[in-house]
């Protein structure tokens, strides 16, 4: 993970010093720093992007078996070994992965780690010289050091709702609709609820960079997955059609 984060405080680093290059002076309501942490999520997220589009050629798929996955659990609701074993068939017929949605998660999860080791030492993982992190601005706005927590709770009651968002939006995905998704829908319902209230607690405690941090990454994913629900809709009103 040590190396993980000195890549992403190296990347930081380097848009930082773009940015001081660029800029004729730094914006008094917010730092380069800021800039360079939002600037950074922002082609993080790019650069997931590949693997969230393989993602939603997933649900594409599933928005396409649902069809036969309702007679399946119709034709085998007395016996669910075969219909375990039949819905195991249809996945594999289609090309389906199972685990495909799972990579993006861990991803993330493993840049927000790296990303909290980054901001619990700075001085380690970005600004290395002696005294240069201890010299610059790192203001965001109402908050005047993103170093600390954000004493209002604003930031940590917006990560909060965006991470509600992006699980609520994600739910209406058609592709998670129909037989046999009660028990994601399910999960998906539990994690709207707790996921928040963790992101929450976390963000009142940990640095305002963090938090930055997670909700543009948030706000990326809100665009994106409506941008999928509405492509993955127009695949079930195709496949709908055609019945």
């Amino acid at each position: 993970m040590s190396a993980i984060s000195s890549i992403l405080g190296s990347f930081v680093k380097l848009i930082y010093d773009m940015l001081a290059n660029i800029m004729p002076s730094e914006p008094a309501s917010i730092s380069f720093f800021a800039l360079s942490i939002i600037i950074a999520t922002i082609i993080i997220k790019l650069l997931i992007l590949p693997l969230n589009i393989s993602q939603m050629r997933n649900q594409k798929k599933m928005a396409k078996l649902q069809p036969e996955m309702q007679k399946l659990q119709k034709k085998y609701k007395n016996d669910p070994q075969t219909l375990a074993a039949k819905q195991q068939k249809l996945y594999k017929d289609a090309d389906y992965n199972l685990a495909g949605g799972c990579l993006p998660m861990i991803i993330t999860m493993v840049v927000l780690i790296a990303f909290y080791r980054v901001f619990l030492s700075p001085q380690t993982f970005i600004f290395k010289e002696p005294g240069l992190y201890e010299s610059i601005s790192k203001n965001f706005f109402y908050i005047p050091n993103i170093d600390n927590p954000d004493p209002t709770l604003i930031m940590p009651i917006v990560s909060a709702f965006t991470t509600f968002l992006v699980s609520f939006i994600s739910m209406k995905n058609p592709a998670t609709q129909g037989a046999g998704a009660d028990q994601a829908k399910s999960m998906m319902s539990t994690m709207m609820i707790v996921m928040p209230i963790l992101i929450f607690s976390m963000a009142r405690r940990y640095a305002a960079g963090l938090v930055i941090y997670w909700t543009v990454s948030n706000l990326f994913s809100i665009v994106q997955q409506f941008i999928t629900n509405r492509i993955v809709e127009e695949e079930v009103e195709e496949v709908m059609d055609k019945k």
